[in-house]
Formats: structure tokens, sequence, C-alpha cells
């Protein structure tokens, strides 16, 4: 008995550690914009409200069409989502995708509250290329839905739109990790749940049923905490977790966006 105790202590010592290891998966670097065929796009620097810099890449919407403020999900690089800022842009949106702290490019680790001065960031430099908030549109990825949530909680955006969000990460961690408490254990616990209530921009959330990283039963549940504003789930039958093309996804949004 004692020996499992040891151990289990030595299990929680170390998730308690190396958390954020498990969390933020930032990988490779990001090649030139050319490479990924992203050729109207520009690179960015963009400073932090902690006076730290972040990387981006960015493109000027056309006219009439809204700037998409795309928060990434916590694995891979912007590179990895090119293709969905090219049908973006196609579509005359504008696109400013930022990688955030501790991801190729920008310095700084990873936190929570990093990722949240990220996002100020971003919204900072779109304010200072004179848009207005009815013209931004926040995007939020998996992990980036917590960022876009927390975003729209404090400003008002034209939209949000978030592909196979969570209500919180300790909700997604306690079903992997169910034999340690959680929810003691974790910094970062990007508690969407508690900042839907807030928004009171329309938000569309598209969900595959057949999602293991982020249950379908995570979107339902921040749907249902989304109480004031205009929102819309959208079902994707059979689909797992980020498996919807850029086309639908982009189709969806200009659906939703005439309503």
């Amino acid at each position: 008995m004692l020996i499992f105790l040891t151990s289990y202590l030595v299990l929680l010592a170390a998730l308690f550690i190396f958390q954020r290891s498990l969390q933020y998966h930032p990988s490779d670097e990001i090649r030139k914009l050319a490479d990924y065929s992203l050729n109207n796009f520009e690179e960015k620097i963009l400073p932090t409200p902690d006076n730290k810099e972040i990387f981006a890449w960015y493109k000027p919407a056309t006219k009439k069409r809204k700037l998409v403020i795309y928060f990434h999900g916590n694995a891979g690089n912007l590179g990895d989502r090119a293709r969905k800022f090219a049908v973006l842009a196609q579509e005359g949106y504008g696109v400013l995708a930022i990688s955030y702290r501790g991801y190729s490019r920008s310095l700084g680790k990873p936190t929570e509250l990093g990722l949240m001065n990220d996002g100020e960031a971003a919204i900072n430099f779109a304010l200072a290329q004179n848009y207005k908030l009815n013209d931004l549109i926040f995007f939020g990825e998996s992990l980036g839905s917590g960022v876009a949530v927390q975003m729209a909680a404090r400003h008002t955006p034209y939209a949000v739109v978030l592909e196979s969000p969570f209500s919180s990460i300790v909700s997604v961690a306690q079903k992997i990790y169910w034999y340690v408490p959680v929810s003691l254990l974790l910094t970062d616990k990007f508690e969407s749940i508690k900042f839907a209530p807030k928004i009171t921009a329309p938000v569309l959330i598209i969900h595959g049923t057949a999602d293991k990283v982020v249950s379908y039963a995570e979107g339902e549940k921040l749907y249902q905490a989304i109480i004031t504003a205009p929102k819309k789930l959208i079902t994707v039958k059979d689909a797992g977790h980020l498996e919807f093309s850029e086309e639908f996804i982009v189709a969806e949004m200009a659906k939703f966006l005439q309503n």
C-alpha cells in the first residue's frame, strides 16, 4: 500500500511539474510565406501588453469583408493552417493569424495568461490598422477557442467562430486523466464556460460527433452556456477532431454571417 501511495504521489508531482509540456505542443519552424503560396500575406511582429513580441501573418480584408483574427490549436504552427488562411483570403476576408508565445518565431513560454496577452496584441494590432471591433471575427480552433471566447467576453467583435471547442480544459483533461484530481493540479484551466455567458456577439460552433480529442458533448455544453448572444451549433456527423474541409467552414461562416 505504501509503495502504491508513493508511486501515485510521484505521478501527481510529475503531472503538475510537466503539465504545460503536455498541454502545449509547438513543433517545426514556420517557413517563408511563398512556400505556402500565401503571396498576398505579410509577416508581422506584434508587441504584447506584457512586453513580449509574437509573430503573425497578416492580409488585409478586401472591401466590405471582415478581418478574421485566428487563434490556432495547441499543436504545430501557422503553416499547418495555411490552406485555411488561403481559402479565407480567396473569399475576401482579411486574416491575422498569430503564433502564440513559445511557438514558432515567437519567444517566451505558453501559459493561459500569456495566450490572452497574445490575443490582446492581435486585437490591438487590428485596431491600429483602422479596423473597428465590428470589423473583426474571432476564430478559435480547439485550444484557440479558449482564447477566442475570453477575447469575445472582453470585447464585442462582429462574430465568433469556434471549431471543436471545449467548455474547459479541466473537463477535457479529467476524461483522459480520470485517476487524478485534474482541477487541483491544472494551472491553465481555460474555463470557457465561465466566459461564454458574457459574450454578446453572434457565435457559430462547428463540432464533430466522433471527436475523440474534445468530445462533441464539450461543444454542446459550451453552446448551452451562451445565453445572450445569437448562436448556431453545426453538428457534423461522424467527424473527428478538426475534420472539416476549409471550404465547408468558410461556406458555413458565410451562411451564418448573412443571418
